[in-house]
């Protein structure tokens, strides 16, 4: 499917997040292979694999059934992938696969099977070929592939439905952003142990501050309590919620654990806004006309 993108379907994506914001304050498409990031080239597969893959049984043999669906190893890691950040670029799953002929394959039949949706956004002269998660995929994920049971922990969320047609080119490049990080954290021999999006983020932060309004706190002390229970910054009266936030643990290192949040941020953005975004200790990446990402260190 070919989506054209307007100002007024900007506008009206751009007004739906503003006001998620504002209530956070009062309470056959084949992979593109132009657009590269830094992190392709040096990037590994099985990094990625090791970072997000699941269902991955010994031996290699890394199944995963649910009525009729038999999928192999690299193809949950796709589903997954693609359930964890929400919106993916096309291209950028072929790194999971062994190789472009195999990824093909394989998410057309993802995508024929209902797992997976696959749309072309057109702006101007740019297009993007975005993969998103089906709710029938989600279930897949949530009941056989990786269970919702982990304990008191809360387990991994996964998203599912179309992509933000206001974001589509940002939540691409969110995903490139943590690809770059992911890798990073496994070479300090650090393992994921869940992501969370700025939309799980939120989500969690605004149950936070419903119940203590419930419970007699005023509104500051609601944002505050949510903001402690995340971890989060409070910036001149809000909650500031980076991009991404990736959990991380050390076996080797006693179990030490930690997480790395990550803001992805364009050209336009005022400085103002990148030093708040500093002060909250976000790692920003910076996004390229092109859509590919750039690690910014700190000065």
């Amino acid at each position: 499917m070919i989506r054209y993108l307007d100002e007024r379907e900007l506008e009206r994506d751009e007004a739906v997040a503003e006001a998620g914001r504002e209530r956070l304050d009062r309470l056959d498409a084949t992979p593109l292979r132009e657009l590269r990031d830094q992190a392709r080239g040096d990037i590994s597969r099985q990094v990625l694999r090791d970072t997000l893959g699941g269902g991955r049984r010994k031996g290699g043999r890394a199944l995963a059934q649910w009525g009729r669906h038999r999928l192999a190893a690299d193809s949950v890691e796709a589903l997954r992938t693609a359930g964890i950040f929400g919106t993916v670029e096309l291209s950028d799953l072929t790194d999971l696969f062994d190789s472009a002929v195999r990824a093909k394959r394989s998410l057309q039949e993802l995508e024929r099977d209902g797992l997976l949706r696959v749309e072309r956004f057109r702006r101007g002269s740019r297009r993007i070929d975005a993969v998103s998660l089906s709710s029938r995929g989600r279930q897949l994920l949530e009941r056989s592939i990786d269970p919702r049971e982990r304990g008191d922990e809360e387990p991994q969320a996964y998203l599912s439905g179309p992509p933000r047609a206001a974001q589509v080119w940002h939540d691409a490049a969110v995903y490139r952003a943590a690809r770059c990080e992911m890798q990073r954290l496994a070479a300090e021999g650090a393992q994921v142990r869940r992501v969370r999006t700025e939309r799980q983020l939120r989500r969690i932060a605004l149950r936070r501050m419903d119940a203590g309004r419930r419970s007699g706190e005023d509104g500051r002390e609601a944002r505050e309590a949510a903001a402690g229970q995340l971890q989060l910054a409070v910036i001149d009266g809000k909650l500031s919620l980076p991009d991404v936030r990736i959990e991380w643990e050390r076996p080797a290192a006693g179990g030490e654990a930690g997480f790395v949040d990550i803001e992805v941020t364009t050209a336009d953005y005022r400085e103002s806004s990148l030093s708040a975004k500093a002060a909250a200790g976000y790692q920003v990446y910076r996004m390229a006309a092109d859509g590919r990402v750039s690690r910014q260190e700190a000065p």
